[in-house]
């Protein structure tokens, strides 16, 4: 007779066994729980800080696209000059033209083209689409990505502190404003625009005075902060919390030559070095054009600041002689803001802070 030895588990050592993976279970089950918890908490932490990006990436992509930018009094509104350029070259005697975006232009108003330091004005006689009639012909040929924008127009009057209406040229002999427009008067507004003839009605009231001849520019968008919203034109774009201490929630930063440059210069000193930064890119004096020439600003990049004697050194020297007074400024926007949202993963409420920049277009 053959005998067989079994092995195999006693009940005692089964009992022991499965109570030790138990207890393994438990312990891998709470170390996934606190991994499901600090994603969501972090998910739920990223979503605080990237909401208020989305909104702030709206504003500066239009900013990106503008010419032109001025910033309100306290820094919670915001004018662009909007552009578009040409879809496809022109040639001499066109009767019309095809933009990219017809949005920035208006039917019955002027158009310029600029191209390098020269310009020339129609007036935009029909739209259809991105098609644009033009009245008069065309003098000249235009190349394709070429910059079209709304022609501007400048003061015939002195304005005074405190002035709700201003006079204007008509250039062309052609209205250059519409009742509901939003205006820029040199470096200061938005404004709204009453009226269809001068004077033409402005609010708010000028907070500085202006001589004839300072620029007046139509503005496409303008954003404004209203309580704890940002609207664009009016429609409201994101819910906002706050601006945070100590700054604007826009901020474009300018000054002004405290000395007079002659061509060559690199170095600008101004009023206040305040706001600018090295690298930044800087622009000197506004972009004006008339019936043939375009007048282009200066500029360039800080490679180095002197806060003691309030200078800028540029990377290259500048082409024409500026005058005492000039207006500098760094070429971009930045916004500054705050946000919340309530996360509901840790049951709380975070705020998170935003700062973004963007520079203006400058072809």
């Amino acid at each position: 007779m053959r005998t067989h030895t079994e092995q195999g588990l006693t009940l005692l050592e089964t009992v022991i066994a499965t109570a030790l993976l138990a207890l393994l279970l438990v312990a891998m089950y709470g170390l996934v729980g606190v991994g499901v918890r600090e994603w969501v908490s972090f998910s739920g932490q990223t979503d605080v800080q990237q909401s208020p990006r989305v909104a702030a990436e709206r504003v500066l992509a239009e900013v990106m696209q503008s010419k032109d930018a001025v910033v309100g009094a306290g820094g919670t509104s915001l004018g662009l000059v909007k552009v578009t350029v040409l879809a496809a070259d022109t040639t001499a005697g066109a009767a019309s033209f095809t933009v990219q975006d017809a949005s920035p232009l208006l039917t019955g108003f002027l158009v310029s083209f600029l191209n390098l330091n020269s310009a020339e004005t129609v007036t935009a006689s029909a739209m259809a689409g991105t098609a644009v009639s033009a009245t008069p012909v065309l003098s000249r040929a235009h190349r394709q990505g070429e910059v079209v924008r709304r022609g501007e127009t400048t003061l015939s009057a002195a304005a005074a502190v405190g002035a709700t209406s201003i006079t204007v040229t008509y250039p062309f002999g052609v209205i250059p404003l519409g009742n509901n427009d939003t205006i820029s008067i040199g470096g200061e507004g938005p404004f709204a625009v009453t009226g269809t003839a001068n004077p033409f009605g402005i609010t708010p009231a000028l907070a500085q005075a202006h001589s004839a001849g300072d620029v007046v520019q139509p503005l496409g968008v303008v954003f404004q902060l209203t309580g704890t919203q940002l609207l664009r034109n009016g429609v409201v774009l994101a819910d906002l919390l706050a601006v945070p201490a100590g700054r604007s929630f826009f901020n474009v930063p300018t000054t002004s030559l405290s000395a007079a440059l002659a061509p060559g210069g690199t170095q600008l000193c101004v009023q206040s070095v305040a706001g600018f930064s090295v690298n930044d890119r800087i622009q000197v004096d506004r972009e004006t054009y008339g019936t043939d020439q375009a007048v282009r600003p200066d500029g360039g990049t800080v490679v180095s600041i002197n806060s003691g004697t309030n200078c800028l050194t540029l990377d290259h020297g500048l082409t024409t002689t500026r005058s005492v007074g000039t207006v500098v400024r760094v070429l971009a926007v930045e916004m500054n803001f705050l946000a919340t949202q309530y996360n509901s993963a840790i049951g709380q409420t975070q705020t998170a802070a935003v700062t973004a920049k963007a520079t203006l277009r400058n072809p």
